[in-house]
């Protein structure tokens, strides 16, 4: 009882929430006056020793992946805002998923949640994280300490899952800008070290960057809302690349 009136408080602060972004995004000046907002509300509840990957969006997203109803052992998929904002129930609507994906997210943050990816007990895992990393200015030697952690876990967990680590991809430098560590460059470093990492554990490492790499090595500006997030035709491209993966037994 205790618990159920705890969550629907919750639900209530959230509502009340957005209805606030409503209501600022109105405002002359909202685009400024949104950014104020979005800095206040991810600093509620957050103490001076709060890792900074705890955003509102990050707890929001956990708190969401707690109750949301969902079938028995389920396909996941699990990242950060490439993963997060793949419709994925659409893109393969013949099997079981859920989106474990939330934007912003790292190694550091994937491995703070990776309890609740555990207790779903998938029989597949689909994973890709780590440039945000890199836009945070982690090494990619921590990075990869991070990763190998989270596949650790997994394989000490999860023993029958099938575990397919994905590339990191690429991203258009030219319209989504550079932030400290995160170059098209480095990205294609990290990548050699996920797949040693993958092999590491004899899981399947799948090299998706194909697809996501124009002629100059950046992501086309045809497959992208914004030179980092895809768009449907990015997502499109993405399910060709794991499709016959999904899809197996």
């Amino acid at each position: 009882m205790e618990k159920n009136f705890s969550k629907n408080k919750m639900y209530l602060f959230i509502i009340f929430l957005l209805a606030l972004a409503s209501i600022f995004s109105m405002h002359n000046n909202w685009k400024k006056t949104q950014k104020k907002f979005n800095s206040y509300v991810n600093d509620i509840g957050r103490g001076p020793d709060t890792p900074a990957y705890l955003s509102l969006h990050y707890r929001l997203r956990r708190l969401y992946f707690m109750l949301e109803p969902r079938a028995a052992s389920p396909i996941v998929f699990l990242g950060d805002s490439m993963t997060d904002e793949g419709d994925w129930s659409k893109l393969f609507p013949q099997q079981s998923v859920v989106n474990r994906g939330i934007g912003g997210d790292t190694t550091l943050g994937v491995l703070q949640r990776l309890d609740q990816v555990i207790e779903l007990n998938p029989p597949k895992i689909f994973l890709m994280i780590g440039t945000n990393d890199l836009c945070y200015n982690r090494s990619i030697n921590d990075t990869l300490e991070n990763y190998d952690r989270i596949l650790f876990l997994l394989h000490k967990h999860l023993p029958h899952t099938k575990i397919y680590v994905e590339s990191v991809l690429p991203f258009n430098d030219t319209i989504f800008p550079s932030v400290y560590l995160r170059t098209n460059k480095n990205i294609k470093l990290l990548n050699i070290g996920i797949k040693k990492l993958a092999a590491k554990y004899n899981y399947p490492y799948l090299d998706i960057t194909a697809p996501f790499t124009g002629s100059d090595g950046r992501l086309p500006a045809s497959e992208t809302i914004d030179g980092l997030h895809l768009n449907d035709k990015g997502y499109a491209l993405w399910r060709e690349e794991l499709v016959k993966y999904v899809k197996t037994t």
